[in-house]
């Protein structure tokens, strides 16, 4: 390229642009250079300040490549949450994707497995009654579910209703169960 094509490429820039430009000049051409310092003369920019310039591009550009400011926030208080709980309630799980998204259910498996793995940094212990209880009352929810689907087929005077019902009532009473197993763990490890 000859210096009048990189004068007509500085002109078509806005001043930011220059003033980075000016601060990265060490990877330039010479010629490329020299353009660059007639058309910052010819607008009569500061090149005292391409420095601070290009560092708060660089900033701005690292935050936007992070996405919105709201998902950055709900992310760091979930992090700070999951990190300094103390006590037998665990933090509440956030997902930022939609109720119906396979992501959410990855996100949940994943929060409670940090979940775990901070009760084990505090304590020195990993929860093994808490452990033990989710992979075994999933394993019996998902038994009865089967069972009773069988039986249903076979019955025909129970309702799909009813087997609904049952799975629903299932799914609190575990609830209830893993809390008071994580008080369990909590009063066995815990400090």
């Amino acid at each position: 390229m000859n210096p009048s094509e990189f004068s007509d490429n500085y002109a078509h820039l806005g001043d930011d642009e220059l003033l980075c430009l000016w601060a990265d000049r060490s990877t330039l051409v010479p010629e490329a250079a020299l353009a660059l310092d007639n058309e910052l003369e010819r607008r009569g920019l500061n090149k005292q300040n391409a420095a601070r310039v290009k560092k708060r591009t660089d900033v701005l550009a690292a935050r936007e490549a992070k996405g919105p400011l709201v998902n950055q926030v709900i992310a760091a208080k979930y992090e700070r949450n999951t990190r300094h709980f103390v006590g037998w309630e665990e933090p509440e799980f956030s997902s930022p994707y939609s109720r119906r998204d396979i992501r959410t259910a990855i996100a949940a498996i994943r929060h409670r497995y940090r979940v775990w793995r901070a009760f084990r940094d505090h304590t020195g212990h990993w929860p093994v009654f808490s452990i033990w209880f989710h992979f075994l009352s999933w394993l019996a929810i998902l038994g009865f579910c089967t069972s009773a689907f069988v039986w249903v087929e076979r019955k025909s005077n129970w309702t799909i209703f009813g087997v609904v019902a049952c799975v629903l009532a299932l799914l609190l009473a575990r609830e209830w169960g893993a809390r008071l197993v994580r008080k369990l763990d909590w009063k066995k490890y815990g400090t």
